[in-house]
């Protein structure tokens, strides 16, 4: 009995103190909807650095299952947060200002109340940013009737374009579906599948000595995307952050319920989906040119 009080004291608590208490600040914050952020990228032709927990983690050395702990990354990503370049635009969650007084338990939800007071003095309320969540245009969205028409949206950043994708080498982003189909050519830069920052000097000296600026480049690489689409927007790339879509877009495709595994892909929100084979052979796990101009 005194357990259960002790619980219903702890959900109150929480309920009605420390959830509404935390979402007051951070509701302060202004971050455009993912659509509008779309529109922005495609009007405005930036850059885009994505800032999600395992980012905000990291500027304070934490690690992750994903990416060894830097101090020179943390310091990277804090330089790349606090940024204001012309052609550059940094994306946090729209779920940190996202209350509409009914708290609701969930993962952003408890990140917001654990984690407010580290990451709020690192962001300006006077900036406005982009969504994280951009990307993110299938699984968690409860109404799913304009999913097709987001990432055809989406699908618009690169159309005619000449892109070079930069990603692990079991990411495979694009490969197997028709993601990029409507883009000029393609070209692939492969490095680690895991901590891909321990070849960040590598991979951004690889791009600025062979690949155009007229190029897109799309980064599906980890924590080592965000710096390095700032990296490339300082030097006059158009460099953009997408995360997961590709894995987003294979679960719309297939009407997922739950985040399964992608065959042949890393998808790294499903354990059994870690070590994908290769749908092609080996990839090369180093930078340098994979498949040079066609669509593999």
């Amino acid at each position: 009995m005194i357990k259960q009080i002790k619980k219903e004291v702890h959900r109150l608590l929480d309920e009605y103190w420390l959830i509404p208490r935390a979402f007051k600040k951070t509701s302060k914050l202004k971050i455009m909807g993912s659509k509008e952020s779309v529109k922005y990228i495609i009007e405005q032709h930036f850059s885009l650095s994505r800032f999600g927990d395992g980012e905000l983690d990291s500027i304070e050395g934490l690690g992750g299952d994903y990416q060894h702990p830097s101090k020179r990354l943390s310091s990277m990503l804090l330089e790349c947060l606090q940024s204001d370049l012309p052609n550059h635009k940094v994306a946090i969650p729209n779920w940190l200002n996202h209350y509409d007084g009914k708290p609701k338990q969930g993962f952003w939800t408890n990140y917001v109340v654990g984690h407010h007071k580290r990451f709020l003095p690192w962001l300006s309320f006077n900036k406005v940013y982009l969504d994280t969540q951009l990307t993110r245009f299938y699984y968690e969205k409860k109404d799913k009737s304009k999913c097709n028409e987001h990432i055809e949206l989406i699908k618009q950043i690169w159309n005619e374009r000449d892109i070079v994708i930069v990603e692990g080498c079991k990411t495979r982003s694009g490969i197997g579906n028709d993601l990029y189909d409507n883009a000029n050519s393609i070209q692939r830069v492969l490095g680690p599948a895991l901590s891909g920052f321990d070849r960040y000097d590598d991979i951004y000296d690889f791009i600025i000595n062979n690949i155009n600026k007229n190029k897109l480049i799309l980064l599906s690489f980890g924590i080592t995307a965000t710096v390095l689409a700032y990296e490339l927007a300082k030097l006059g790339y158009q460099a953009i952050d997408l995360g997961h879509l590709d894995i987003e877009y294979e679960w719309f495709r297939m009407g997922a319920k739950d985040r399964v595994p992608i065959k042949g892909k890393f998808t790294n929100e499903s354990k059994a989906g870690h070590n994908p084979e290769a749908p092609m052979g080996n990839d090369v796990p180093v930078c340098g040119w994979h498949i040079s101009g066609i669509h593999d």
